[in-house]
């Protein structure tokens, strides 16, 4: 992998991580793959979003917890502070590709920006290969920002073979190809970014209406979000998000 090292903000990507993502971490998520292709009898857009996160929806049916043991391990941990420092902020997962993707329109490419609610407006998504064992790939399909020679392609394919781990810039545009056209998950999305930016949990701001209307069920504005590695620098809000508030007694007048 080529990439900046220390505090350095990249301006292009993506860049494939240099060591493969432990046995037991690749059969964990191909554990919790197989409980959505056989265990959940009819999968909802909340058991494709937010599976680390033990106070979600998705917590219902899968270890949310081995996710999010798997988004603070060293192997993602490291080679995310080369790319954009050491102080680093997790705030969401998901499988991919998603419920909804298209699966036949092959321009389709669009970047994470509108999943990244944070000012400075920066961050990173890991790619995770988690495909059978047999041979199989992920297929990754980026627009380059800009091309090495005039005629080069501005889309270019990357396969990942199980345990890889590309990383991409929220600003890049991708899309990952499942097998056969169809639709079965074989990638876990994690998603970072430095904790100089400020996670907005305004519900009204633009960010979070964007997201409202694109992903109804899901309340980004009060998602929990983790201090990974390093410091905080923005003071964000690491209390929303991690409990449900308990019931209550009112004093009532009869």
């Amino acid at each position: 992998m080529t990439a900046p090292h220390g505090n350095g903000w990249p301006c292009v990507g993506p860049w494939r991580a240099d060591a493969l993502l432990p046995e037991h971490s690749v059969r964990f998520l191909q554990a919790q793959r197989h409980r959505l292709l056989g265990q959940i009898a009819v999968p909802r857009p909340w058991h494709y979003a937010a599976l680390h996160n033990p106070w979600g929806q998705a917590a219902s049916a899968y270890d949310s917890w081995g996710f999010l043991d798997i988004c603070m391990s060293s192997p993602l941990i490291e080679t995310i502070a080369m790319l954009m420092g050491p102080d680093i902020i997790l705030f969401d997962s998901q499988w991919l590709p998603g419920r909804r993707d298209s699966m036949d329109d092959h321009s389709n490419l669009e970047s994470d920006a509108h999943r990244f609610p944070v000012h400075p407006h920066r961050g990173l998504t890991a790619l995770v290969c988690c495909a059978d064992r047999d041979g199989s790939e992920a297929h990754v399909t980026y627009r380059r920002p800009h091309p090495h020679t005039p005629d080069a392609p501005m889309d270019v394919s990357a396969d990942l073979r199980c345990g890889d781990a590309l990383l991409v810039d929220s600003q890049m545009p991708y899309r990952i190809e499942s097998e056969a056209g169809n639709r079965i998950p074989n990638v876990y999305a994690v998603r970072y970014f430095p904790a100089s930016s400020r996670y907005d949990r305004d519900p009204a701001s633009p960010a979070h209406q964007v997201l409202t209307d694109r992903y109804p069920l899901l309340n980004y504005a009060r998602m929990p979000i983790w201090l990974v590695n390093g410091q905080d620098r923005a003071d964000n809000d690491f209390v929303t998000g991690f409990n449900v508030r308990a019931g209550f007694w009112t004093k009532a007048s009869w």
